[in-house]
């Protein structure tokens, strides 16, 4: 499981995004020889830090997340702001396991077995991942005051009718 510490401030939904395409099924939709191939065979012997250290220096990659920021409309916060927003991703791995990557934790988390027919978007999926984090919400465990607003993105193969 390739995994990232989060050490650019702001940028959770570049680290969930990563996160989501270097594992799993998403991998093999990269470009051999890209720039973000290239990214992520460097990332793949580094250990934590080294590993931030690369996506923190990478010109290339703050070349496309600059690139892919000036496409919205929204006003982008100073990174001294505080955010009341993340971006966890759950995917499903080679292994078959669910897996949270969540930059701001201390390492990939193993969530539990899916079955061959079930995806990160399975019902058993959404019981082991997101549906824990609501009931922990719930049950005041998590606090998000007000501010909790959730969506849910999926990276998925396009399906002809």
């Amino acid at each position: 499981m390739l995994w990232f510490k989060q050490t650019i401030g702001h940028a959770c939904g570049l680290i969930g995004l990563l996160h989501a395409i270097s594992n799993g099924g998403a991998k093999s939709y990269i470009l051999p020889d890209s720039d973000l191939d290239k990214l992520l065979k460097a990332a793949v012997p580094l250990k934590t830090k080294e590993r931030a250290q690369l996506l923190y220096d990478s010109q290339e990659l703050e070349a496309a997340h600059m690139s892919a920021a000036v496409k919205g409309d929204t006003f982008a916060p100073s990174t001294k702001d505080p955010m009341g927003y993340h971006f966890i991703t759950f995917v499903k791995g080679d292994d078959g396991h669910l897996w949270e990557l969540n930059g701001g934790m201390k390492g990939p988390m193993d969530r539990g077995m899916l079955n061959d027919d079930e995806d990160a978007l399975s019902e058993k999926a959404l019981n082991l991942g997101v549906r824990t984090f609501l009931e922990k919400l719930d049950e005041g465990k998590e606090d998000w005051g007000d501010h909790l607003r959730f969506s849910i993105v999926a990276l998925a193969p396009k399906f002809d009718n």
